[in-house]
């Protein structure tokens, strides 16, 4: 009997974005175990290297013998394990502080995440570790998580390029960039 090794899904992005949301539904429709990166830590580690969590996540999916969709904020590859994609979920970054606020963020964090945000962070270091053949974005804003699973799906299975997503151009377009500057700003000048 052949035995094949499990493989890896990354469902990526900055807090807020909808990962926790998307990845139980994507990994549900995959087939997969779902894998939190928080579940990855260990209790009272606040930062975790990409390599532990390379190793730790690796292990997981071997020991588990079944494909995994990985919701994570920090991009990797699972030791041992081959990633067969990468989608990185986006939110306009106007929409995200008051997702994060919700969530009770303290403004320090808020404000670093929607910066992360408005430069595509996650998105980049996606493609720089894991190359632009296996990285897709999609904007999450105004979709429901049935559209959203949906999308990844088809963009996992080769059936769908991502999107093109510049919120800096679009927010400028819209008229709000200056002001989400301006507050984020605000983040230098905090004691």
């Amino acid at each position: 009997m052949i035995s094949l090794m499990p493989r890896a899904y990354l469902v990526a992005g900055t807090p807020g974005v909808g990962k926790s949301t998307v990845a139980p539904a994507l990994a549900s429709r995959l087939g997969a175990a779902v894998l939190e990166v928080r579940e990855l830590a260990d209790p009272g580690e606040f930062e975790v290297q990409a390599s532990k969590l390379s190793a730790r996540a690796g292990s997981w999916i071997r020991r588990k013998g079944q494909d995994a969709v990985i919701a994570t904020h920090i991009v990797f590859k699972p030791r041992g394990v081959s990633l067969l994609g990468a989608v990185v979920l986006r939110r306009n970054p106007v929409r995200l502080i008051v997702e994060l606020e919700e969530r009770g963020y303290r403004l320090e964090k808020v404000l670093e995440n929607v910066e992360a945000e408005l430069l595509g962070v996650v998105y980049l270091e996606a493609l720089r570790k894991l190359g632009r053949g296996k990285v897709f974005q999609f904007d999450t804003t105004d979709r429901s998580v049935d559209e959203v699973v949906e999308l990844t799906y088809k963009a996992l299975r080769g059936g769908l390029a991502g999107e093109e997503i510049d919120w800096v151009s679009r927010l400028e377009r819209e008229g709000g960039l200056a002001e989400l500057l301006s507050r984020l700003s605000a983040r230098g000048m905090q004691g």
